[in-house]
């Protein structure tokens, strides 16, 4: 094959898998406007019964009107041409511009979410980060030596942990260590108001987040991560090119690397990529439990309190973060995997 070829064949991969991310986020996008335009009670009246009518409350009428012209704008729902409503519902997705965040009024949601951001990053990018490599070392050895004892032992831990789910680990770590060993907090993400970032404010934030990070690894790592890289280690083994390895007399520590590891990264990496999209969503149910200031608790009391601005926000951001992973993989699988070709 030329170079030119090469080139060009390149060059329709990354276009084509443009077009896919394209359409990707304009059909997810699409697809809350149209629940939005078919809801069965109005969104918008609501909203604004519910801030109209709270405790003490006195607004303006022409900021009320006002802002009950952005909301229907904002959901799509506002009268006349539908292709026009749907052009104002895209022009408010794509600059972010999600209005007032009503658990936090006036605060504008995308702002609010933002500024949650930095702590379920900090938690959740972590421990996915951590718990991939570990469940990978892990099945990875235990694969490899699968006849050994601490294979078998490691094997039948991973199965015992595998079917708890990680909210549950929460609650079972939260009984252990916040109340009957009192070594780590009940909850929140800090226990001191800072003033600027110290050394000890890091600490404490550290901390906070070590609980809800290890209710994620334990389950990751000694559960779904270890059995499929085990599964895929012992696959590989029975491989004819990897027995093949073994006549030739080549080292177990290159058989190791160059053929076993090689071949569980290729599917493994795939799990990572969507579980770093998923990042950015938050761990609703652990940010819950453990009264976590981060995105998964904001989207939890804001579906409670009916703030559909801040839910759209973080339903946006999702959908921004997994289709970005997701198309970000595609380019990168043909350096991960050389059997993937750019066509």
């Amino acid at each position: 094959m030329s170079l030119r070829t090469s080139k060009k064949d390149l060059i329709e991969y990354v276009v084509t898998r443009t077009i896919f991310y394209i359409a990707t986020i304009f059909t997810s996008v699409t697809l809350i406007y149209v629940l939005f335009k078919f809801m069965p009670v109005d969104a918008v009246e609501n909203i604004i019964f519910q801030l109209t009518s709270a405790v003490g409350g006195v607004y303006d009428p022409e900021s009320v009107m006002e802002l009950r012209r952005n909301l229907y704008e904002m959901f799509g729902l506002s009268g006349g041409n539908p292709i026009e409503s749907y052009i104002l519902f895209l022009q408010r997705v794509f600059t972010f511009n999600f209005g007032p965040a009503f658990i936090s009024f006036p605060t504008p949601a995308f702002q609010l979410v933002l500024s949650r951001l930095p702590w379920t990053i900090g938690l959740l990018l972590t421990s996915t980060i951590i718990t991939w490599t570990l469940g990978n070392l892990l099945g990875l050895i235990a694969g490899y030596f699968q006849n050994r004892k601490f294979a078998k032992v490691l094997e039948a831990v991973a199965i015992i942990i595998y079917p708890i789910p990680y909210y549950v680990m929460a609650l079972i770590l939260i009984l252990l260590f916040a109340f009957l060993i009192p070594i780590f907090p009940l909850g929140g993400g800090m226990s001191i108001i800072p003033e600027k970032i110290t050394l000890d404010v890091i600490l404490n934030i550290i901390w906070h987040s070590l609980l809800p990070a290890l209710s994620l690894m334990i389950p990751g790592a000694l559960g779904w991560s270890f059995i499929s890289a085990r599964t895929l280690a012992i696959e590989t083994l029975s491989k004819d090119y990897t027995r093949y390895a073994w006549i030739r007399g080549l080292p177990s520590r290159h058989i190791l690397r160059r053929y076993v590891l090689k071949n569980i990264l290729v599917p493994q990496t795939t799990v990572l990529a969507l579980s770093l999209g998923g990042v950015f969503s938050g761990a609703v149910l652990t940010e819950v439990i453990f009264a976590y200031p981060g995105v998964g608790m904001l989207a939890y009391r804001a579906t409670f309190s009916g703030d559909l601005n801040t839910l759209m926000a973080v339903l946006i951001l999702s959908i921004f973060a997994v289709a970005t992973s997701v198309f970000l993989l595609d380019l990168l699988y043909p350096l991960i995997d050389p059997r993937i070709k750019h066509r």
